[in-house]
């Protein structure tokens, strides 16, 4: 791409008389930069990481000396705005599919992703996705859970959510394993919470239908962890007495929600990060997973909601607990 036509693109200004007149890939990692591409820098000190890895532009919209005269220097007004230019120029060379979709439906799509070469993730954070930029064909499909962030760059984005699906025989087995009917078809037992099964529906519709029900044990959304009494991991459903990891904080209500409602015979308690008002007395403060095992071997409980962790980094803590006891 040529220097003028991107500093055209950034509403920017190029401040010095390049020997280059173009760049080949754009960049928001130092560490990756290639000779001849094009940077967009958010600091000095990536920037200059940049030009020492080979950068023939930079894009940036902070006070800094040129250091390179060869190199092209395009100054801007932000390193965002900077962003979603150079986004919604480029994309709008194509016929795209673009959807927003909400946290859980963002997650099952990229579990199933290998069953459609054309499916895109684009983050909340623009700089984290520009190698779409290098890659996008026409008609291929773009999906972000960022609303406001697609109407910037493509504003011709849908709802990817379908309208409620009609779900007959459903039968929560626990709060974990679901069995159902829909369209034609028996699920049984399926390791999902009939909390996110229009979400599933939704994502096993856009699959036409195919989907491998063992991946499923990749899904993170409200996934249990299983406990003996010693707080040490079991496997599924061996035992009344597990946890529930849950980093995403904005699908916290509707998970506790859940829990009061279809488990509010046993006894549940709150581990969090912070203290959060609306959990009452039932909750514990753990900065660090190195003390969830004491606080919880310390506590009665049948559930243990843990905001601010994820699912991952709880178990292998605790599994890493176990080992750790097995060598004493």
């Amino acid at each position: 791409m040529k220097i003028s036509s991107i500093t055209d693109i950034v509403e920017g200004e190029l401040l010095n008389t390049p020997s280059i007149s173009f760049v080949y890939h754009i960049k928001t990692n130092p560490r990756r930069v290639n000779e001849g591409d094009l940077f967009i820098a958010k600091n000095s000190k990536d920037l200059q990481l940049a030009i020492d890895n080979g950068a023939f532009g930079v894009v940036y919209d902070f006070e800094t000396s040129i250091s390179d005269k060869e190199i092209a220097w395009i100054k801007v007004d932000s390193y965002s705005n900077a962003l979603v230019r150079l986004f919604r120029f480029h994309l709008s060379h194509f016929d795209l599919n673009v959807f927003y979709c909400d946290d859980v439906t963002f997650e099952l799509l990229q579990i199933y992703k290998s069953l459609n070469k054309n499916l895109k993730f684009l983050t909340s954070n623009l700089e984290d996705s520009v190698k779409i930029l290098e890659n996008i064909e026409a008609n291929d499909i773009l999906v972000s859970t960022n609303k406001e962030v697609l109407d910037k760059i493509y504003p011709n984005n849908v709802n990817f959510k379908e309208d409620d699906h009609r779900i007959e025989n459903l039968t929560s087995h626990s709060l974990f394993e679901t069995s159902f009917s829909y369209d034609g078809a028996y699920f049984f037992k399926v390791k999902t919470s009939e909390l996110y099964l229009q979400q599933f529906l939704d994502v096993y519709n856009f699959y036409n239908q195919e989907l491998d029900f063992s991946k499923i044990k990749n899904f993170s959304c409200f996934k249990p962890v299983f406990v003996d009494r010693f707080i040490n991991v079991i496997d599924f459903g061996k035992s009344d007495k597990f946890l529930i990891p849950q980093k995403n904080k904005s699908l916290v209500d509707d998970e506790i929600a859940y829990i009061k409602k279809r488990y509010k015979y046993a006894r549940t308690i709150f581990i969090t990060t912070e203290y959060i008002d609306s959990l009452g007395k039932d909750q514990y403060i753990v900065s660090s997973l190195k003390n969830l095992k004491e606080v919880l071997k310390a506590q009665k409980f049948n559930c243990a909601y843990i905001v601010g962790f994820d699912f991952t980094k709880v178990e292998s803590a605790l599994v890493k607990s176990m080992h750790e006891m097995t060598l004493l």
